[in-house]
């Protein structure tokens, strides 16, 4: 007895230094933490925001109604230092949460948009002030913490793949060299490169996202010249991984390697009630337009549809639609809840296809990047625009600019 009661007192001694140990508790902001954060009742609620902040959705909100880029990168600076200072806080008050690894890679993703390695910013922000040397000193702990996730044994599986993804020759150099070489049309090895996505995926065979890591590589694969057999081959591995997720983008990629085999059928029921059925519409050529209203180079692409279009419309050219508009929907929300953001979706690309002039049928479900007919086709970027010949066959994936209107003549024989 005597001996338990001396090493509890031993253990609440350490305690203290324990902490002090930890280095989530040293880390050192440049600027206040989020005190609403801070002030949250408990982890779950102050971790909350992060994700959404952080994410392509928070993003777009933070840059909405800015007619300039240069406003639009001034308010997602501004941004960014509200996710830094949210981020700061969840770390502060919960160091042994989980979730701050999470919190430590969002940050250090994060910070190397508003200032340079000096720890200078990048632009002056009205109201946002820091120590350079102080922030360059945070900087680099967040970075060291954000590569410790690897290894931290309550680290999430997807915060562990991030973390070696991001290392020297990791996926993440991998794939940016192949993207490079795409561009440059370069050659390039992708036998590392493939290598080691197979490996990741049979290490972390629960994180969805290699499934898209999937169909960019197969995506860069196709673009740099590789044959019908060689990514068929290439194909059944990744379809025998340990990974459901790798699996699914690889049957997904096997499909897109038939498409100009046969007609492509797709049928629905557009937002504004009118029934759609390719079926319907052979013996015309037909663009199928993956795109949203968020989506700033769709937008752009958009007067180059419309004049076409116009233009040929009445002699064999069709367009239709495929809007990935994000419903913003939780997996908490109410069945009322739900029904109301699908309302505002659906009027957000209603109203922005009225205005427009868009008179060509639309498809919308509201799931964002999950969308039901995108994620069938593949698709990892928007705009896709697939042309389809009077058959349904597919001609190209790559109907944007003059490519679309030469393709449409070609195929009505102008």
């Amino acid at each position: 007895m005597k001996f338990t009661r001396l090493f509890l007192l031993a253990l609440l001694f350490a305690l203290p230094a324990l902490a002090a140990d930890n280095p989530f508790t040293q880390l050192k902001p440049p600027f206040e933490p989020d005190p609403a954060v801070l002030a949250a009742p408990d982890a779950d609620t102050a971790f909350k925001p992060l994700p959404a902040m952080s994410g392509m959705e928070g993003l777009m909100a933070a840059v909405a109604g800015k007619k300039t880029q240069e406003e639009r990168l001034t308010a997602m600076r501004h941004h960014i230092v509200k996710v830094l200072r949210a981020g700061s806080a969840f770390c502060q008050k919960y160091p042994e949460d989980p979730r701050r690894w999470r919190a430590v890679q969002t940050m250090a993703s994060a910070v190397r948009e508003i200032a340079n390695e000096d720890g200078t910013p990048k632009e002056v922000l009205e109201g946002v002030t820091w120590d350079p040397a102080g922030f360059a000193a945070w900087r680099k702990q967040i970075e060291e913490l954000s590569a410790a996730a690897e290894h931290a044994p309550d680290a999430p599986p997807e915060v562990k793949l991030r973390a070696e993804s991001g290392q020297p020759n990791g996926l993440r150099a991998l794939s940016s060299a192949a993207q490079k070489a795409m561009k440059t049309k370069e050659a390039y090895d992708f036998a590392p490169y493939r290598a080691e996505l197979l490996r990741l995926a049979a290490k972390y065979p629960s994180v969805e996202s290699l499934g898209q890591q999937v169909s960019i590589y197969f995506l860069v694969r196709g673009k740099l010249g590789a044959t019908k057999p060689e990514l068929e081959a290439e194909l059944k591995e990744f379809a025998a991984s340990p990974c459901e997720f790798v699996q699914k983008a690889a049957k997904i990629e096997l499909e897109k390697l038939t498409f100009g085999d046969k007609p492509i059928d797709i049928a629905f029921t557009a937002v504004d009630g009118r029934k759609v059925d390719l079926k319907d519409l052979r013996g015309k050529v037909v663009l199928i337009d993956f795109w949203a209203t968020w989506c700033g180079p769709c937008i752009a692409e958009l007067p180059n549809v419309k004049k076409v279009y116009a233009a040929y419309r009445d002699m064999g050219f069709e367009v239709v639609g495929i809007a990935l508009e994000n419903g913003k929907l939780k997996p908490d929300d109410t069945p009322e809840q739900a029904a109301e953001k699908m309302e505002k979706a659906k009027k957000v690309l209603t109203d922005f296809t009225a205005k427009n002039e868009m008179p060509w049928p639309q498809y919308f479900d509201g799931k964002w990047w999950k969308n039901d007919l995108s994620t069938r086709f593949g698709i990892v970027s928007i705009p896709a625009m697939f042309l389809i010949d009077q058959n349904g066959k597919l001609v190209t994936t790559e109907a944007r600019g003059p490519k679309l209107e030469a393709e449409v003549k070609r195929l009505l024989k102008l």
